[in-house]
């Protein structure tokens, strides 16, 4: 599949995950690893082989960044955008990339995402549906036509980037498709390795995001920040009280995502 380009980005992830990466052995891979702990190069290229690329960043620069980033080096017709945690198989990649050969008006063809291993179903009548939205967790997209519109919000860090991309498409002239016959496997695991730090990035980014795309959609309303501020405070409160600590993580998250949408918000203002 030389039309083809996999894209990944990598954080803290368990030796577990990055054992699906053998999937793509021969296939032009584009890996960002965001973390200053090690070098894992070596690694990935005993799983991958001499078609991968990797780039590495001391920093975490988030999902939407680090994506935008290898796609801007893509330069094949077709990009497979996944992560650590996704299984898949070369014949249903080549069966996405099928469908897009058929039908010319598509951006986005995606699917189905499952925990576990299901008996595959034929669907003779309906093997597609146009769709407004997919799980992003794996997409083959139409190179040429996403670097148009552009690809994710550079202003959502980890969550809701996926929401917002959605959005733009749905007011664009293209199209999204669901299929019905081809299937990837969720493992059910975080793709990073789970501590009080990984943690605290995921939720308060969860939170941040939640606030940024309420105001990008002009929804925002200060009461309903407001009301989840004191609500946090209280229960940060009554958590260290009761010792519990992973609890009380969650609201310091939720206070941290609150306070740096404000930071994006005032910025914006000044």
């Amino acid at each position: 599949m030389n039309d083809l380009t996999v894209i990944i980005t990598l954080y803290k992830t368990p030796k577990k995950q990055l054992e699906n990466l053998k999937s793509y052995k021969g296939l032009k891979t584009y890996i960002m690893e965001q973390s200053s702990e090690k070098n894992i190069k070596k690694e990935l290229l005993s799983l991958i082989g001499k078609d991968l690329k990797y780039y590495r960043s001391k920093k975490n620069i988030g999902l939407s960044k680090s994506s935008n980033f290898l796609l801007s080096k893509v330069k094949t017709k077709y990009c497979l955008f996944t992560q650590a945690d996704i299984k898949v198989d070369k014949k249903s990649i080549n069966e996405l990339k099928n469908f897009f050969i058929k039908k010319k008006d598509f951006i986005f063809v995606g699917p189905k995402i499952t925990s576990s291993k299901i008996k595959k179903q034929k669907y003779k009548k309906r093997e597609y549906k146009i769709v407004k939205k997919l799980d992003c967790a794996l997409l083959l997209i139409d190179t040429k036509k996403i670097k148009e519109i552009g690809f994710f919000d550079i202003d959502y860090f980890l969550y809701w980037e996926d929401i917002s991309l959605m959005d733009k498409i749905n007011k664009s002239k293209y199209k999204m498709a669901y299929l019905f016959n081809v299937c990837a496997f969720h493992l059910g695991e975080k793709s990073s390795i789970k501590n009080y730090k990984t943690d605290y990035i995921r939720w308060s980014n969860y939170r941040y995001g939640e606030y940024l795309y309420d105001y990008k959609s002009k929804n925002f309303k200060t009461i309903k920040i407001l009301r989840r501020i004191m609500q946090n405070l209280i229960f940060s409160l009554m958590n260290i009280i009761l010792f519990r600590y992973n609890k009380l993580n969650l609201n310091l998250a939720n206070l941290g995502g609150i306070f740096k949408f404000y930071k994006f918000y005032l910025n914006k203002k000044l």
